[in-house]
């Protein structure tokens, strides 16, 4: 669907890459190839006994389902490599954002405003989350909108996208990359919150797929999960990938 999704630069008129975008970069670039590696692999791993400890961070044992999260991801990881890379060249970081802290009581007094009065309960209008979206709300965006969404988003909120796509959690990652993960979320307008939420709600997801399969699958939630996810795919995000996968980013 994406060929090449870097921009051409003219080497002549090269700027150096500012330190948070360089940051980013290798973090997106990671997961970039970790989602090809998925998109590679998991098809052959289906069978494996372990297999659930992998499917589990999507929620779902259904292939077709976690390949179409998979592929989105790769479109936007590869679309937001490509919006920081224009970035770069123009020489223009990105500032911390930070979270959002509740609003003080007095300083909401001293704006003096007229607050509109509270919708009848079952008339509010929801707002979407990524934490929220389960099986029936899947869409898979156009380029454009891809491009889009990523222009108009924090770099946090994106990569926190990528990462429920690419099923990505603290036991598909080595520590320290789990840690570079959730600074980009804290300090760049992600939510932790919604993240730990998705997990949660997909680690139930999947609970209630296997009990309605009690034969499936012998694998427990105590199960070492790093260990599984380095037996099927040959590497946790953040170690050097195996020597196909390494030979792409080495390219």
């Amino acid at each position: 669907p994406m060929d090449d999704p870097t921009p051409r630069i003219d080497p002549a008129q090269a700027r150096p890459i500012p330190d948070r975008i360089a940051a980013f970069l290798r973090v997106v670039r990671a997961l970039l190839f970790y989602g090809q590696h998925l998109d590679a692999a998991i098809p052959g791993q289906i069978a494996h006994p372990r297999f659930p400890t992998l499917a589990a961070g999507f929620g779902t044992h259904d292939l077709r389902r976690i390949l179409a999260h998979v592929q989105r991801g790769i479109l936007r990881a590869a679309m937001l490599q490509r919006y920081l890379l224009a970035r770069a060249a123009q020489g223009r970081e990105i500032e911390p954002t930070g979270q959002s802290e509740p609003a003080d009581l007095a300083a909401i007094e001293a704006l003096d405003m007229k607050l509109r009065p509270l919708r009848p309960l079952g008339t509010e209008t929801k707002r979407r989350t990524i934490a929220q979206e389960d099986a029936d709300d899947f869409a898979m965006p156009t380029l454009r909108e891809l491009e889009l969404q990523v222009r108009r988003r924090s770099v946090g909120r994106t990569i926190a996208e990528i990462c429920l796509d690419l099923g990505v959690n603290p036991s598909t990652c080595e520590g320290a990359f789990w840690y570079e993960v959730s600074m980009a979320l804290w300090h760049f307008g992600g939510n932790a919150g919604q993240i730990a939420t998705a997990q949660q709600q997909r680690r139930h997801a999947f609970q209630r797929e296997r009990d309605a399969r009690p034969d499936t699958w012998t694998w427990q939630l105590w199960d070492r999960p790093k260990d599984a996810i380095r037996e099927m795919l040959g590497y946790l995000l953040g170690e050097p990938p195996p020597t196909r996968c390494g030979a792409a980013l080495a390219a």
